[in-house]
């Protein structure tokens, strides 16, 4: 999928398109958006199209195509569920486990899904529906756009001369991601528990050291 959307992008690539491309993929179509992001930096790295204006564009269009996905989902609330796009990638196993992370780490979720094609958007839909403010929601977002753009168009800039190489390096910096975004939320749990621990060692410790204090008369 990645090398077809590539060389499509190669021979009619614009900005209309990779706008279109973002929006369409933002709204739950089954369009990666780092073949936008790469073919964009291709496109500019070939001297076809500007890369000031195709930064611009991409960040436009992703940061929109987001808000655009979470306004609907806010409007539609619980509803949304009902939608074939939400059931085919979130049964009812599965949302009851993302539910559990976002009530756990709220906005870490958004910033989380950003960098997992497939799931972003079902994901994002459930972040407005339990209550993710849209303030916290685009910062979140913009902050997880900030890695993955200069990254996936770092790499269609640097092996533009070669299609293949460049669908190598993009799944391996998504494979990475996953690892990080892994390991991120294991010590963030990890610091959670500890915390807890420590919040239950206290509150039990407590009546003792009020029970040793002498009494006055």
């Amino acid at each position: 999928m990645v090398e077809q959307g590539i060389q499509f992008f190669l021979e009619q690539g614009s900005y209309g398109l990779m706008f279109a491309w973002i929006i369409a993929a933002g709204l739950g179509l089954p369009l990666p958006e780092d073949v936008a992001m790469i073919s964009g930096a291709i496109l500019a790295q070939r001297g076809i199209t500007n890369l000031t204006v195709t930064v611009v564009v991409l960040t436009i269009s992703v940061l929109l195509g987001d808000t655009i996905l979470y306004t609907i989902a806010r409007r539609l609330g619980p509803a949304i569920y009902e939608r074939k796009f939400i059931q085919r990638v979130m049964p009812p196993d599965r949302r009851v486990y993302v539910e559990g992370l976002i009530d756990k780490y709220g906005s870490l979720v958004v910033f989380g899904a950003r960098h997992v094609a497939g799931l972003r958007g079902a994901i994002f839909a459930m972040c407005a529906i339990h209550g993710i403010s849209y303030p916290r929601f685009i910062i979140a977002d913009a902050l997880a756009l900030a890695i993955s753009l200069p990254v996936f168009m770092g790499i269609g800039w640097l092996f533009s001369d070669s299609i293949d190489r460049v669908a190598e390096h993009a799944a391996s910096f998504e494979q990475y991601v996953m690892l990080a975004i892994g390991g991120i939320v294991l010590l963030v749990g990890v610091i959670h528990l500890a915390r807890t621990a420590l919040k239950r060692w206290r509150e039990r410790s407590a009546p003792s050291e009020v029970a040793r204090k002498p009494v006055e008369p």
